[in-house]
């Protein structure tokens, strides 16, 4: 059995790991708009080849089997380095010496972030950086799938994963954010203001560090709206239908029409930690990883 060729290829390994992320067969094939039976194939072809069964299937639920959850651990690293490995040769054939994907949340959008990439691009001038805004829990996805290299996230007990490591590499106070004009406010002159918030489901870990926030001083915001986007919050701001929360540092990136300021009874502050796979690492990714390591002002640890 262990001798025997295998005829597993990546469209095997992305099925299985399809299936165990969306939690079950349906889910999957619509995440990757393939039909059902076409994955429940597949996965079944891959635990034939295997010698086990990869996932154990009851009437209505689908639980991971104990071989199922290593075999699925070393086909995400599997994975993870077939797309750096095809991106990177692709760069190669034009030339350059390298390609990084970096995902950022939008609560990361500040100069240390603008700074350490302009010191990077000077310094390795062959290397393409292409960043990608997206939510902090799509960034751990990506990070684990190799959809990207690295990611500046939010640092909060609620967004952690054994194969990915983080270190954070700047901290930041919480603010009000408000129409350019406006007066400075205490948190008690708003307790009947309007506010637009991120949609939890996309800002969980931030409206989690929020809440506790809130709690911690008896202020509950009265959220007259909510959005998915934070452009779409600060519009909504800056046309004065309410305010809303923002790390301070991210002042420079604010529309001329808003501004950021301090609360000095709301005592929150955010952490952005940069987040990588250990197991998919490179000494480009370590090169890129030390100019926010010099930032901080510690060393990149492996974990």
């Amino acid at each position: 059995m262990q001798n025997k060729p295998s005829s597993l290829g990546i469209r095997h390994l992305r099925y299985a790991l399809a299936v165990a992320d969306a939690g079950g067969f349906r889910a999957a094939a619509e995440m990757l708009n393939i039909a059902q039976p076409a994955i429940s194939k597949t996965v079944r072809d891959t635990e034939e080849d295997m010698g086990f069964d990869i996932f154990v299937r009851g009437t209505k639920t689908v639980e991971i089997s104990e071989n199922g959850k290593r075999f699925l651990d070393d086909a995400r690293q599997t994975v993870a380095q077939f797309e750096r490995t095809i991106r990177g040769s692709r760069r190669n054939v034009l030339g350059d010496r390298g390609h990084i994907i970096i995902g950022y949340s939008a609560l990361a959008t500040a100069t240390q972030l603008s700074d350490g990439l302009e010191t990077f691009q000077a310094l390795y001038p062959g290397v393409q950086v292409e960043m990608q805004v997206m939510s902090t829990d799509n960034m751990m996805r990506n990070i684990k799938t190799g959809a990207i290299d690295l990611g500046f996230l939010m640092a909060h007990d609620t967004v952690r994963d054994p194969v990915i490591s983080q270190r954070v590499v700047w901290t930041s106070p919480i603010g009000l954010v408000a129409p350019h004009d406006s007066a400075e406010m205490t948190l008690d002159a708003l307790r009947s203001a309007p506010f637009i918030m991120g949609v939890r489901e996309n800002w969980r870990a931030y409206r989690t560090l929020l809440d506790d926030a809130f709690d911690k001083t008896g202020f509950t915001p009265i959220i007259e709206d909510e959005a998915w986007d934070i452009h779409v919050i600060l519009q909504r701001v800056a046309d004065g239908r309410g305010y809303t929360f923002h790390p301070i540092t991210a002042e420079s990136a604010m529309p001329r029409a808003l501004r950021i300021m301090p609360l000095e009874e709301l005592d929150a502050e955010l952490s952005i930690a940069i987040a990588w796979s250990a197991a998919a690492d490179t000494s480009l990714l370590r090169m890129f990883r030390a100019q926010y390591a010099t930032q901080a002002g510690v060393a990149d640890r492996q974990p």
